[in-house]
């Protein structure tokens, strides 16, 4: 039997605090809470299935050039996700493509690398292997789709999210003691950054971008804080991410369930995941 490490109870006003890395670093500092690669309380599994699929079951003619999505009811494990859970299919052929997932919207994205053809048949099927970031596996489901003669309107590659339109984030939800830039209304407020940020983890306008962009996770080794390209497997991306849907524990975040307090708002979430998704640039 895993033996688990007592805990505490963040108090209100810890509740308040910064929504990356606080909590854990009180409470590492009681002892109660120790970087770790794997995640402590493992908690009980909830409901994992598809919510909502694109193209929707028996749809017809549906542009070749169209994408399979299918969104979750909870937060899918990247890693979990290939051909073996998660199959496109023409009778007993299976098609080769690139998956990714979306952490924002639980959606895992899959396109064929050449169109799909016209006026034939295809089946999507979910597999058991794949997974949710809390470890439960789903169910075996299928949906099937017939495609049209032609493709649809191409649209264009997403612009590059600057990091510029990060910082004003980080300003707002990261800021105060003992957490990881000045509180807005500090003597340091132009500068934001801290002497001795939690964890060594500083995201003043000056620091941030050098403190997570390929810097490997204090707390998830595997992961870097920021994987540029892949906002899935970066471990920022997976700390902020809200609680109230998956239940204790958050996935893959050892320490506390995510950002205490209110988490960030789908629109600031968004903005983190494009700027990572498109390419993490300064």
């Amino acid at each position: 039997m895993r033996r688990r490490r007592p805990h505490r109870i963040a108090s209100a006003a810890f509740a308040a605090a910064c929504p990356l890395g606080a909590a854990v670093a009180l409470l590492a500092g009681s002892g109660c809470s120790q970087p770790t690669d794997v995640q402590p309380f493992p908690g009980a599994c909830i409901s994992f299935e598809v919510v909502k699929w694109s193209p929707l079951g028996m749809a017809d003619n549906v542009p070749t050039n169209t994408a399979v999505g299918l969104t979750f009811s909870d937060y899918p494990d990247p890693d979990t996700v290939n051909a073996s859970s998660l199959l496109v299919t023409t009778g007993v052929f299976w098609h080769t493509g690139i998956y990714r997932v979306d952490l924002v919207t639980r959606t895992v994205h899959f396109r064929t690398p050449t169109p799909l053809r016209p006026d034939l048949g295809y089946s999507v099927t979910v597999f058991p292997p794949l997974k949710s970031l809390q470890g439960c596996a789903t169910t075996q489901q299928q949906r099937s789709f017939h495609t049209g003669a032609l493709p649809g309107p191409t649209p264009p590659d997403p612009p590059a999210t600057p990091f510029s339109a990060v910082l004003p984030i980080f300003a707002a939800s990261c800021g105060g003691a003992p957490c990881h830039r000045a509180a807005a209304d500090s003597a340091a407020v132009g500068t934001g950054c801290l002497d001795a940020p939690a964890k060594g983890l500083s995201l003043c306008d000056a620091q941030a971008y050098d403190a997570l962009v390929g810097v490997p996770s204090r707390e998830v080794s595997r992961l870097k804080l920021v994987a540029p390209n892949d906002s899935s497997r970066s471990f920022l991306m997976r700390k902020l991410l809200s609680a109230e849907r998956s239940g204790p524990p958050v996935p893959s975040t050892p320490g506390h369930r995510d950002p205490p307090g209110a988490g960030l708002d789908e629109a600031a979430l968004r903005t983190i995941a494009d700027w990572i998704d498109t390419g993490a640039g300064r």
